[in-house]
């Protein structure tokens, strides 16, 4: 994802009524590449219109190999406006490999606040990270999570105690 400008037929073809001309345009996303998109996409993916237009949706954000998209990941995790969608993203967020260890609070407070699904999804991104952030995100992790550890349930505990190993 390289280009820094939205093509407005693309953009027009995605909110389409014909769902095979929204489909050949999230493809056309996935070849030419733009992060500029994925906003959009989310939007598209929030209003869950058929089920193969989710489909195309998922496995071009799981594909995603530009790092420069990993903000408007994070920050689409922290909007209210995608919570519906929220296991959507994290799910992409594992999928794509892209490097979130700068991001390791985000993930942390979604394991701790989060129902069981999207707390899986966000410590499988935090299970699957290559390097590890700075000692200063990682102190402040450790302060996040033992005091999360204090009232969480197993499961959740669990998940925390693997995150201060692979921390540690």
């Amino acid at each position: 994802m390289n280009q820094e400008k939205l093509n407005k037929n693309i953009q027009a073809e995605l909110f389409s009524t014909n769902q095979a001309t929204v489909i050949a345009a999230i493809q056309k996303i996935s070849v030419q590449g733009n992060k500029l998109y994925i906003p959009i996409l989310l939007d598209l993916l929030l209003s869950n219109r058929e089920e193969e237009i989710e489909k195309e949706i998922t496995k071009l954000l799981g594909n995603v190999k530009a790092k420069t998209t990993v903000p408007i990941f994070i920050e689409a995790l922290e909007n209210k406006k995608y919570i519906p969608i929220k296991k959507a993203i994290l799910t992409a967020c594992w999928q794509n490999g892209l490097d979130y260890h700068d991001y390791l609070p985000v993930f942390v407070n979604i394991v701790i606040n989060d129902n069981w699904e999207n707390a899986f999804e966000a410590f499988t991104v935090v299970d699957n990270l290559e390097y590890l952030p700075s000692d200063e995100i990682i102190e402040k992790t450790k302060r996040i999570i033992a005091s999360a550890l204090k009232t969480a349930d197993t499961q959740k505990a669990y998940f925390l105690n693997e995150i201060l190993a692979k921390i540690a």
